[in-house]
């Protein structure tokens, strides 16, 4: 997809973003992993994701696809120096609901596309660009109960 990170600063600054799990820990972007900060003598140069002014006050990132689907916690900061470092000033947070391939929002599961698979009992719901799956529900019924587990 692309541009899953998004938010408005004046133009002309430095941004980058990174993202914590819901134990606090940071995302190690050589690493492929979640790592507490300064795990190896990692610094914010580790872990960060550059934000581009696309002029008029807003900054656009990509979040790093390998991330496993889950809930989490995007800080984005100010660059001062050359490269990131750990005393850049922090700008704002934002909560990502991550499917592994997409941001999830209330808005995309009830404005776009959903297909439900009646033989394999499956719910796809699709993002914006109506090709990708962003959550997958799997139904499973019997007399008294119907349970929908998400994938």
């Amino acid at each position: 997809m692309g541009n899953e990170i998004q938010v408005d600063h004046g133009s002309g600054s430095t941004l980058y973003a990174v993202v914590r799990n819901l134990a606090g820990k940071v995302w190690h972007v050589a690493g492929q992993t979640f790592e507490d900060w300064g795990e190896g003598s990692h610094t914010a140069d580790d872990y960060d994701f550059p934000l581009v002014d696309k002029s008029g006050s807003h900054y656009v990132g990509d979040f790093d696809s390998n991330i496993p689907s889950g809930r989490y916690c995007t800080q984005v900061f100010v660059q001062a120096g050359a490269s990131p470092a750990d005393t850049d000033t922090l700008l704002t947070s934002l909560d990502i609901v991550w499917s592994g391939s997409g941001v999830l929002t209330a808005t995309k599961m009830l404005a776009n596309k959903a297909v439900h698979d009646k033989v394999a009992g499956t719910f796809d719901y699709y993002d914006d660009d109506g090709q990708t799956v962003l959550l997958t529900h799997t139904a499973s019924d019997t007399s008294s109960t119907m349970t929908r587990t998400p994938e």
